[in-house]
């Protein structure tokens, strides 16, 4: 289906994976991610976990602050993890209980670590919560249609999970927590900046979710598209997508930066 074997892997931005994580590691850029995460308010919730049924968006620096993690994951760990990331690509239009691959008996195993779209949820309210979850309903049913004029039957389930926000969410006094979202948001790709072009950054505000940027690594993003459609045409003939899964995992393999062999195949 797809062959790829580089020494480096470009990113969704288009730079070297590895050498983006030496500069980031070189200029302290998880130091100052981790100041803005830890300038948060201390909140409490209900743990319902209707927010995680997909992995959330990351800015660069997040993403590359979760590679730097991933890389120190036992190879089976690991190997696992990016099965789960390439399942929930290609296939989490047709399956409405797939979670978040960091999701497990309903606790976030990334929590420390959890990107700032995770850490905004609940912290930021719409001005009209029922308008905001109404659109991104809509938005999810137009997708839905487009599946369908391809072939592709999305379950309903997956159209009504959209959650647009959550009310659920308190301070240690048990108070509604706010924050600031759109300075937080504006500091965190401020380091973006540091690894990117600004062009790049105020463009495209670096935002892919980390299934979306794996995928871009081992398949490049051109194949992407075109792959999800044959692959989830063929899981609704029938086929199981763990075969599926594995079609894809014997033809690419890791980025270097995630404990991949470098070289060609």
């Amino acid at each position: 289906m797809v062959e790829r074997g580089r020494e480096s892997m470009q990113t969704s931005e288009g730079v070297d994976l590895s050498q983006a994580l030496r500069r980031a590691r070189r200029e302290g850029l998880f130091e100052s991610l981790r100041e803005i995460y830890d300038s948060f308010p201390e909140t409490e919730c209900e743990n319902c976990a209707r927010c995680c049924f997909e992995s959330p968006g990351l800015f660069f620096i997040e993403y590359l602050y979760q590679v730097d993690q991933l890389a120190r994951e036992p190879g089976p760990r690991l190997e696992l993890l990016v099965r789960e990331a390439l399942e929930e690509l290609f296939f989490s239009w047709i399956e409405p209980d797939r979670p978040c691959l960091f999701l497990e008996d309903l606790r976030c195993t990334q929590y420390e670590r959890r990107p700032l779209a995770c850490r905004l949820f609940g912290l930021v309210a719409p001005a009209d919560p029922v308008q905001a979850e109404s659109e991104a309903r809509l938005a999810a049913r137009q997708e839905a249609r487009r599946l369908k004029l391809l072939g592709i039957e999305v379950p309903e389930a997956i159209v009504q999970r959209s959650l647009a926000s959550c009310d659920r969410v308190r301070d240690r006094n048990g108070n509604p927590a706010r924050v600031d979202g759109d300075a937080m948001a504006a500091r965190v790709a401020r380091l973006d900046e540091a690894l990117l072009p600004r062009q790049v950054v105020v463009e495209e505000f670096c935002f892919r979710s980390l299934p979306e940027r794996v995928g871009a690594a081992m398949l490049g993003g051109e194949a992407i598209e075109t792959m999800r459609i044959q692959l989830l045409r063929r899981a609704q003939r029938g086929e199981a997508v763990e075969n599926l899964i594995e079609i894809i995992r014997k033809q690419v393999q890791l980025p270097p930066a995630l404990g991949g062999k470098k070289g060609g195949r």
